[in-house]
């Protein structure tokens, strides 16, 4: 990882990081930190569980279906149009590959976090099948982040997410 793949995340220079970071790794730590805060207060603000139903049960008791897919999708667009997350978002996909601490971030923010995640909303729901159905989800957006990335229409792609995952929550 280098210090200009981090300042053009940040849209910083590398002169500023180190104002404020005394290692490169403090500032990684705090870019995954900041990401994941924005993760907590997006999920907040559109009245959906912050965390996994494991940590705050109480949380998943008054979610509905409609919040849910609103914040699935914003997710999709935060991620995929947002240009600091979308560039965290590639460079963990690269980087996981080369350090262990960065695969289980990975895996945290893309994978087996947000399937965890969208099986308990989904089982709070009362979705029968909730367990596959999650996987599907799931996996129809993960395979669109490669696809908007590749050049897909984005529009078309928008929508046929936001049918599908209407589909899964019926």
């Amino acid at each position: 990882t280098s210090l200009s793949d981090i300042s053009a995340m940040l849209g910083v220079s590398k002169a500023a990081l180190f104002k404020h970071f005394d290692s490169k790794e403090e500032i990684l730590f705090s870019v995954m930190k900041m990401m994941d805060e924005e993760d907590r207060n997006r999920a907040r603000d559109m009245n959906v569980p912050e965390d996994r139903k494991s940590e705050s049960e109480e949380d998943y008791h008054d979610i509905n279906k409609d919040d849910f897919i609103s914040y699935a999708l914003s997710q999709f667009e935060y991620w995929t149009e947002n240009k600091r997350a979308s560039e965290y978002r590639k460079f963990l996909s690269l980087e996981r590959l080369r350090r262990e601490e960065l695969r289980i971030k990975w895996e945290e923010n893309f994978v087996s976090g947000p399937l965890s995640y969208t099986k308990d909303v989904m089982e709070a729901l009362g979705i029968d099948g909730y367990e596959k159905k999650a996987m599907r989800l799931w996996s129809l957006m993960f395979l669109s982040y490669f696809l908007f990335d590749s050049g897909e229409d984005k529009g078309k792609l928008k929508t046929n997410l936001k049918e599908e995952f209407e589909l899964l929550l019926e």
